[in-house]
């Protein structure tokens, strides 16, 4: 397992400024960056090699920012990503706690669905609906 801290300009991981250590498959954590309004830097954990390090990056880094976009309308300007989330948050705030959780059983095919499966999460955790 490897960690890696890619460092960040605009919400866009930078392939030529990253380092990576050796780390035992116990340590892993999930993807987080240093500031969550303006990331400078985000720190990945994946055994698979810098590809995968700069792609898990990415999409962290697409999710924080949509969520911004949804948060705080205005504050930035909103990206295709952000409309996915934007459109599957409204759906998934207008669903019951039952058709949310069904929902939630989805497979994931695309970027996209992972976006709209964060959005159904982000909402079933401010509704103390999830499952521990």
């Amino acid at each position: 397992m490897h960690k890696y801290t890619i460092h960040v300009q605009a919400f866009t991981a930078q392939a030529a400024h990253l380092a990576s250590v050796s780390v035992p498959s116990s340590s892993y954590e999930d993807p987080a960056v240093d500031d969550a309004q303006a990331p400078t830097r985000v720190t990945v954990y994946t055994p698979t090699g810098t590809s995968a390090a700069l792609r898990i990056a990415q999409r962290h880094l697409n999710l924080i920012h949509a969520r911004i976009a949804y948060t705080n309308p205005g504050t930035i300007t909103r990206t295709a990503a952000d409309i996915v989330y934007a459109k599957a948050r409204a759906r998934a705030e207008s669903l019951t706690p039952g058709q949310r959780k069904d929902e939630s059983y989805h497979d994931l095919h695309s970027e996209d669905d992972a976006l709209r499966m964060e959005a159904l999460t982000d909402v079933m955790h401010e509704r103390d609906e999830l499952d521990t």
